[in-house]
């Protein structure tokens, strides 16, 4: 499960790179590690409306739905979804098929487990700019907007920094963008492996992360670990 994002970027930089802007410019906030477990919102772009940058609660939720959000994450866990998993029910099936949308960050973190002990890396684009990983959306009886992004095991150089778990949120490109918001884009057969291997970064950092609600200035600074033989992916 991918419970941690990134989103490091200024306001400035997330409109010019998606060039659209954001519909509550006030609440929007650089976080270095984004909580799913602790009911955190994301920037998204939806197919519904997709000229503005709006904001998602991080875990899907039925349409309609008007409980609290924490009583349905401790029956359901939604922080992502696999590809495979979206047909085995029917309400995350029907919002796959007609509500897709933009989750804006710029990282997400990966485990390696090795000779005991697991090491966390970071994963971002080369350049730190903004990135657009796919997902889902459904809108809440109280009008906000619940999300969910979807993994797919469809890099395999970011296995030699992720073996506790084979799937990887699925990093779009730019010009897919439009596609996947217009459901013309076959997410299953996507091939970006070559614009992922030559565009990331992963590298390891402190394994305070695993610590929840620690976050700190140096989080996101690598940390060599002399007995760790993995190699970085550059």
């Amino acid at each position: 499960m991918f419970y941690k994002l990134s989103n490091t970027a200024d306001l400035q930089c997330v409109e010019e790179v998606f060039n659209t802007k954001f519909k509550y410019p006030s609440l929007y906030k650089k976080n270095m590690v984004i909580n799913g477990l602790a009911e955190e919102s994301l920037p998204i772009i939806t197919s519904e409306q997709n000229n503005i940058i709006n904001y998602g609660i991080w875990g899907l939720m039925p349409e309609q739905y008007k409980d609290e959000w924490e009583n349905f994450q401790n029956l359901d866990n939604t922080l992502d979804i696999s590809l495979c998993d979206v047909n085995e029910s029917d309400w995350i099936k029907n919002i796959f098929l007609n509500n897709h949308c933009l989750i804006i960050i710029t990282g997400f973190f990966t485990s390696y487990l090795y000779d005991g002990e697991v090491y966390p890396y970071y994963v971002h684009l080369k350049d730190n700019k903004p990135f657009a990983v796919a997902g889902i959306f459904s809108k809440l009886k109280d009008g906000f907007i619940s999300v969910s992004l979807l993994t797919s095991a469809i890099s395999s150089k970011l296995a030699t920094v992720h073996n506790l778990g084979k799937e990887f949120p699925i990093i779009l490109e730019s010009k897919d963008y439009y596609n996947w918001l217009n459901d013309d884009l076959d997410i299953e057969n996507l091939d970006n492996r070559k614009y992922i291997e030559e565009s990331l970064e992963a590298y390891t950092i402190s394994k305070d992360f695993f610590k929840n609600n620690i976050v700190y200035d140096t989080v996101l600074e690598p940390v060599n670990y002399k007995n760790l033989p993995i190699p970085l992916l550059k």
